[in-house]
């Protein structure tokens, strides 16, 4: 609780009114800095700390409204007013203490609240700070009895700079004297409560000269007159043994002379009982050293009173010598110091809590001489910057020259110097936001502010200032201040004029895409000319009306509306437009205003028309085409019919609901022949089930009755999903298609039947073209064995070889007939494995004799270690001399050398036999595989299809390429172990 002196409380209340009144003029909280200075000046001890507690509380809360709140800026000068609170209620306090250094006097006295309390005296003082003017008046408390003596130690402390201790006796607030114990030093006087200590009441002391005794001894006349002067004495013999002590003293401690000179068993003086422990040994050695040597002794020590507590003294002795100089005793006096003692403890703690107060405030705290020249930092500062104020001591330039140009942001520097400069020349108040180097070299925003102090003639004593990081808000301003220029850019960017009015229609707002589509600013949209609104100044004389209505309506109902209009555009002419409007209201639901856009939707408008336009062509176009078009459901509903189709089936859907038959099933019933409805239905039903399209073709009852064959397809449409949106379906008229393809398939019975007459003809000649080579063999084998059986001698070695070949050529000439009705009876022969190189040698051989006769070099290479291959012998040797003989007969109109080339060899799992010519080469290489197809003069085309025949019947394959640089080249596969 704050409780302000009844004589200081006019003072406050004048200064607390002119605060007000000067923050009140200036519109600013500096003035309130004022009242809260003085109300420092006024209070004490837990005053002074229930102060800081409440300006600590004020400047966290402001500071947490600062970055929670939404007025950021306006709340910022919040915690700077509380932070210089802090600052100036530590100056005061810490001022007020110096002083008491100076010239102020103190006086400690016991509240009545204590009294009867078990708590030691001197732990329950408190601190009375008052002006030395206020001493004097303090004196009149004192009991009349003890106010000389406490005068004159006060005067004696004053003059000779020597502390003073004296009891006396001090009334209370109820009239009551207590006793007091005053330690009076040069300026300042400290008073405890010592009436508990006091067991008897001391009766006034005599004076100096009324005590004293002749013949004493001197220590006891000297210890008799510090009494007199300072307090209680005490003297010593020559050996260190007690002989004069106050009484008082004595009870105090609660021994007397006797017990403070009886010896204890370890050789220690009895004061051992009163010194404290840890103190006992350095004044025993520092006594000792003095009864040695005679020194002065001066120590400082705690003793333990009667009630067991121990508090501070300071001692002093001097020695007394007789004539030959020889020490005849001491004498010397003790003075409580206990309460010197606690206050300086507090004096030091009370200056540490308010150093770790400046250092703690999250605030850069700092002090400048009336010069400018900076003289502290706080912690919290020079932790920030990376040095202290004997940091920035630079030779030849000043510290605030040097502080600018090491920690301030150089673009800041020149401003700051002469914002500050100015300051200290006005003693304005420095207001200024700038950035400040951090230690690690990163640069932040500061808000800074400073205030002179001045002394009573109204001269600058010191300047006190703190910085505030705003780094943050620096950066969220600047982030707002870039987010308000893209929303501007966003809204003027937008492809749509945005208008804002108030709740009467009054315009308001028009961005920039609006002003320069109609060519008006804001103040143009004021409604003259007769018009009621701007919306009907913009709007095409017959669209006004129902554009108006519209807003008209919404405005008195506070709903949302949208109007499409004509609007006109700065170049004259119309475009239609789409407007569309929000009310924006309050928390009770009143219109405030009303937010619109305004679209260009002329090209929809007119692509719309367009689009009308399309469909109705696209009906009629849909309904002159010569097809039935129809429309399903994706469950198969007939959904439209065209016109074409109507008329051709003489019902539309209207009629098929009436019916019941609008359904798949009753429109195949109704419109279907009955023997093509099953097969309809069902692919209709497997299209809606798997969503495949189909086709098919049906006869459709006509409305005459008459039935006409229809080839129906439909097809699906999906959306971008894959899910089946509707079916489209076509009909087209095939009835004449349909008897023109019976008569044809008539007409190609009649030429198959013929054709294949013609093929067996064919046939028949194939076959003679097959045995027809065996069989010439044999004819000429035959001549030649007449021709030898006629010489003479007759030549029978010769004869008999002939007739050996024409049995061979005989024996082929059945082998070749019993295969080819093998091969058209597509009977199966068994095919044993067999050396493909024996074979190959027996087709060399059989057309040895040609080759020669024709001239023609025959190259075979056969790759050795060939697997045996099974396949017909027969079939496939008539295939080898076929392709042979082709290449011969290829070869006829070329001049030059002719050359075949019969290369046989291993690729994988099969054999791969080639027969290369030098012929003219083949045109067609795919039609000569073709029956009855043949580029020779008198061929019958049947030779290479046998030979794909049965190259194929072996699980081969047969085909041609072109070879290089001319000519053809005939290749068949055998698989290797085929049975």
């Amino acid at each position: 609780m704050i409780v302000v002196p009844p004589q200081k409380l006019a003072f406050l209340i004048v200064v607390s009114a002119a605060g007000i009144a000067v923050s009140s003029l200036t519109g600013t909280m500096c003035g309130l800095l004022v009242p809260i200075a003085a109300l420092f000046l006024c209070v004490r001890d837990r005053g002074v700390l229930f102060l800081n507690l409440a300006l600590a509380i004020g400047f966290a809360g402001s500071l947490l409204m600062t970055y929670v709140g939404a007025g950021a800026i306006v709340t910022l000068s919040w915690p700077a007013f509380f932070a210089v609170a802090l600052c100036i209620g530590a100056i005061v306090t810490t001022r007020v203490s110096a002083s008491r250094d100076v010239g102020t006097a103190g006086l400690a006295t016991q509240s009545p609240s204590d009294k009867g309390t078990s708590r030691p005296a001197a732990a329950r003082a408190s601190f009375d700070e008052t002006t030395a003017a206020d001493v004097v008046s303090s004196l009149n408390l004192i009991h009349p009895e003890d106010r000389q003596a406490a005068a004159h130690a006060a005067a004696r402390a004053f003059w000779t700079g020597v502390p003073q201790v004296t009891r006396h006796r001090r009334r209370q607030s109820d009239g009551s004297y207590r006793w007091t114990e005053t330690r009076s030093e040069p300026g300042y006087v400290v008073s405890v409560d010592i009436n508990d200590l006091v067991t008897e009441r001391e009766p006034p002391r005599a004076t100096a000269s009324s005590r004293f005794v002749e013949n004493e001894p001197e220590p006891m006349r000297s210890a008799r007159v510090i009494e007199s002067l300072f307090g209680d004495g005490w003297a010593f013999d020559a050996d260190g043994r007690w002989i004069y002590l106050h009484p008082f003293a004595q009870s105090s401690l609660g021994m007397t002379l006797d017990d403070l000179n009886a010896p204890l068993e370890d050789g220690h003086a009895a004061w051992k009982k009163l010194l404290h422990p840890d103190d006992y040994d350095r004044v025993d050695d520092a006594w000792r050293h003095c009864l040695q040597t005679g020194d002065h002794f001066n120590v400082e020590f705690r003793f333990r009173r009667v009630t067991g507590g121990y508090v501070w003294a300071r001692a002093a002795a001097r020695p007394t010598r007789d004539e030959q100089g020889r020490i005849t005793g001491w004498y010397g006096i003790a003075l409580d110091v206990d309460v010197y003692k606690r206050t300086v403890a507090a004096l030091r703690d009370r200056e540490r809590e308010l150093s770790h107060l400046v250092d703690m405030v999250p605030s850069l705290i700092w002090r400048l001489a009336p010069d400018g020249e900076p003289i502290f930092f706080n912690k919290r500062m020079v932790n920030f910057l990376g040095l202290d104020v004997v940091g920035t001591d630079k030779p030849g330039v000043t510290r605030l020259a040097a502080f600018i140009e090491r920690a301030v942001h150089p673009e800041d520097a020149a401003l700051l110097r002469k914002t500050l400069s100015s300051c200290l020349i006005t003693g304005d108040s420095f207001d200024l936001r700038y950035r400040l180097r951090r230690a690690d070299g990163v640069y932040r925003w500061m808000s800074s502010r400073a205030e002179p102090m001045r002394d009573d003639a109204r001269r600058i004593v010191q300047w006190y200032g703190l910085c505030h990081d705003i780094d943050g808000q620096m950066h969220a301003e600047e982030a707002l201040r870039k987010s308000e220029r893209q929303l501007q850019q966003l809204v003027d960017a937008v492809p749509a004029s945005i208008w804002c009015t108030a709740r009467d229609g009054t315009p308001l707002y028009r961005n920039k895409r609006h002003a320069n589509t109609t060519g008006a600013s804001l103040k143009d949209f004021t409604v003259t000319g007769g018009y009621s609104s701007p919306l009907a100044a913009m709007a095409h004389p017959d669209d006004r009306a129902a554009a108006e209505q519209v807003r008209a309506s919404a405005f008195e109902s506070g709903r949302s509306y949208v109007v499409r209009y004509r609007q006109i555009r700065s170049d004259g002419t119309y475009r239609w437009t789409e407007s569309r409007a929000e009310p924006l209201r309050d928390e009770s639901g009143e219109v405030l205003r009303w937010y619109g856009v305004s679209v260009d939707v002329h090209d929809l408008v007119t692509a719309q028309e367009a689009l009308q336009r399309s469909e109705r062509e696209l009906s009629q176009l849909v309904n002159l085409l010569p097809v039935h078009i129809r429309r399903l459901s994706p469950e198969g509903e007939t959904m439209f019919f065209n016109k074409r189709l109507v008329d051709f089936v003489g019902l539309d859907l209207a009629e098929l609901d009436k019916l019941g038959m609008s359904g798949l099933a009753g429109t195949v019933q109704v419109l279907v022949h009955p023997d093509d409805a099953a097969s309809l239905k069902e692919t209709i039903s497997h299209a809606l089930a798997t969503g495949e399209s189909y086709a098919n073709r049906y006869r459709v009852r006509r409305a005459d009755g008459v039935y006409r064959w229809m080839e129906g397809r439909g097809e699906p449409v999906r959306d971008q999903h894959g899910a089946i949106l509707q079916w489209y379906g076509i009909s087209i008229d095939i009835d004449g298609e349909v008897r023109a393809q019976e008569e044809l398939r008539l007409a190609r019975d009649a030429v198959a039947r013929a054709s294949q007459a013609a093929s067996l003809a064919e046939l028949s000649a194939s076959i003679a073209h097959e045995v027809n080579q065996p069989l010439a063999a044999i004819v000429a084998n035959s001549h030649a064995c007449q021709r030898w059986l006629k010489t003479e001698p007759p030549n029978l070695e010769r004869a008999q070889t002939t007739v050996e070949r024409v049995i061979r050529d005989a024996n082929s000439a059945a082998d070749v007939v019993g295969r080819i009705r093998a091969l058209f009876k597509q009977s199966v022969e068994p095919r044993n494995y067999t050396a493909f190189d024996g074979v190959i040698d027996e087709a060399r051989n059989l057309m040895a004799d040609e080759a020669a006769r024709r001239r023609i070099r025959m190259t075979i290479d056969v790759e050795r270690n060939l697997p045996p291959i099974a396949f017909d012998r027969v079939q496939i040797q008539q295939v080898l001399i076929n392709l042979i003989r082709n290449g011969f007969d290829a070869m006829d109109s070329v001049a030059g050398e002719k050359a075949l080339e019969l290369r046989v060899h291993r690729i994988g799992d099969v054999v791969r036999t080639e027969i290369r010519d030098r012929g003219v080469g083949i045109e067609s290489s795919e039609k000569i595989f073709d029956p009855f197809f043949t580029t020779k003069e008198h061929g019958m085309g049947m030779g290479l299809a046998i030979c794909r025949s049965i190259v194929e019947s072996h699980g081969g394959q047969l085909w041609t390429e072109k070879n290089q640089p001319n000519g053809a080249v005939f290749i068949f596969t055998l698989l290797i172990g085929q049975a």
